[in-house]
């Protein structure tokens, strides 16, 4: 027999369907995140060299940001500024601080879009890169990931060994575009969006990795040895070759208008690489990390495309940040941004229907570098070596520096830098892992990730999550061996 309250339940239940099913489906949203990849070596921001014809694709269809920068340098910190939406000084990340706890107590962008009715993925444990040891991936809002094959050692059988080369002989850039393909497939045409956070390893060195079919493609004529650059370009063209996929599959499903696609990367060239950061200069490394100072570290090549509703091969002028992937995704998600996000919804601007803030200013303080833009201005102090003040419109190359000349500029733009740094907290040490997961997280660099292959549910992470004989890449990869009767 049917209660009144059973009856009443069973109405609300048929009510709330029948309103979904009236409700249009929120867009989904890929973000693209790329390690190390210098804005002059893509096509779409001047590089005369070939090898990115599907990222230039992607800005063909969308819009080149090209004032845009990551809000944080060098990797961990920009990662954790794009998944938090704020700048990651006020919780005390400065430099690498790699280990360096995100807030429990603030939701990441994971958190918010599975919170607002997204099925969540990530692709790249290399380089999730933020947050305490605990806080990986699937500890942070993504529902479910794509594991890491556990890598090839080195002939010496010593502990360091490949980064690209999986011990079954797989090259992860085309591990994780296989990935790509298999959630989009499996997650495109359900009634509940996704939200697929995929940040491939590539283009971060060693390059030598990169199979040689992808050199010879760029350069089928080469003879001898191989240079830094070449790699460099080889092992682009085998990520631009996953991103054509991408888009492909995003066409064949029919899905593409109802995706917002960002790509960006999460700092500058490697000069190891003989990156291209032109018209800029700067990148990683070089003496005390002095290249972090200089603007191609800093100017990413950012493209933001959903076809249908972004206009298509056009550019944005106006000043952006990594931080606004959060707040624009979450306009997206029609779901409220948490407090803590500094970013602004990047729609209306791209749009056109607001005018970009002309007085925004954005600051930076990692690895001795002190810097902030406003306007056309740029200032920068690199280990006391006192301020500089550069028309970064005029003079892409910061070669001339106009401090003495213009002081007053500098200085009211030095005290909005000073005014910020008063906001921000102490630096925090990173937290040591337990003994027992210590080995396991590259010693304490990197949160608990899962080795193997194949996904992971974080139902399935959570029962396993606490014994590193699961999860550890020596234990992977010791059965992935078995396995292969090796």
């Amino acid at each position: 027999m049917t209660t009144p309250a059973l009856a009443f339940a069973l109405l609300a239940s048929l009510l709330s369907v029948a309103l979904a099913a009236d409700s249009p489906k929120r867009p989904n949203i890929l973000i693209i995140y790329v390690d190390d990849l210098a804005r002059g070596d893509v096509g779409a921001f001047g590089c005369p060299d070939p090898g990115t014809e599907n990222i230039d694709r992607l800005a063909d269809q969308g819009m080149r940001l090209l004032n845009a920068y990551t809000h944080n340098a060098p990797c961990s910190p920009s990662r954790t500024a794009l998944m938090m939406g704020a700048y990651t000084q006020r919780w005390g990340k400065y430099g690498l601080s790699r280990g360096v706890p995100i807030p429990d107590d603030k939701p990441t962008l994971a958190e918010t879009l599975r919170d607002a009715g997204y099925h969540t993925g990530f692709i790249g444990f290399e380089k999730w890169d933020i947050g305490r040891w605990d806080q990986g991936a699937l500890d942070r809002g993504f529902v479910e990931a794509a594991k890491q094959t556990p890598r090839r050692k080195h002939e010496d059988g010593g502990e360091s060994g490949s980064w690209y080369v999986g011990v079954d002989g797989s090259y992860l850039t085309e591990s994780e575009g296989d990935y790509a393909i298999d959630f989009i497939s499996r997650h495109g045409r359900t009634e509940q969006p996704f939200f697929l956070y995929y940040v491939p390893l590539a283009v971060h060195t060693p390059l030598h990795e990169v199979p040689e079919k992808y050199l010879r493609q760029l350069y089928p004529d080469h003879e001898g040895k191989w240079e830094p650059r070449q790699y460099l370009r080889g092992t682009l063209l085998a990520l631009d070759i996953q991103i054509g996929r991408i888009l492909d599959q995003l066409d064949e499903m029919g899905i593409a208008d109802e995706t917002l696609v960002i790509f960006g990367s999460d700092n500058g060239g490697d000069p190891a690489a003989q990156h291209r950061p032109d018209p800029y200069r700067g990148g990683k490394r070089g003496v005390n990390r002095s290249n972090l100072q200089w603007e191609g570290n800093y100017r990413m090549p950012t493209i933001v495309s959903w076809p249908g509703t972004l206009p298509a091969g056009k550019s944005y002028a106006g000043m952006t940040s990594t931080i606004d992937f959060y707040a624009t995704a979450a306009a997206v998600a029609e779901t409220p941004l948490p407090k803590h996000c500094e970013g602004v919804n990047l729609l209306p601007l791209l749009l056109k229907k607001q005018q970009p803030d002309p007085d925004r200013i954005l600051f930076w303080n990692t690895h001795g570098s002190e810097i902030a833009r406003w306007k056309q201005w740029r200032i920068v102090n690199f280990r006391d070596g006192g301020w500089r003040l550069y028309d970064i419109e005029a003079d892409p190359g910061e070669t001339t520096d106009l401090a003495k000349e213009k002081p007053e500029i500098l200085k009211e733009i030095r005290a909005r830098y000073d005014a910020w740094l008063a906001e921000m907290a102490d630096p925090v040490n990173p937290v040591r892992p337990p003994d027992e997961v210590y080995p396991h997280s590259a010693f304490g660099r990197h949160a608990r990730r899962p080795f193997g292959t194949g996904w992971i549910t974080v139902d399935e992470w959570d029962k396993i999550k606490d014994d590193p004989t699961q999860w550890g890449e020596s234990f992977a990869r010791e059965r992935m061996l078995k396995e292969m009767g090796k």
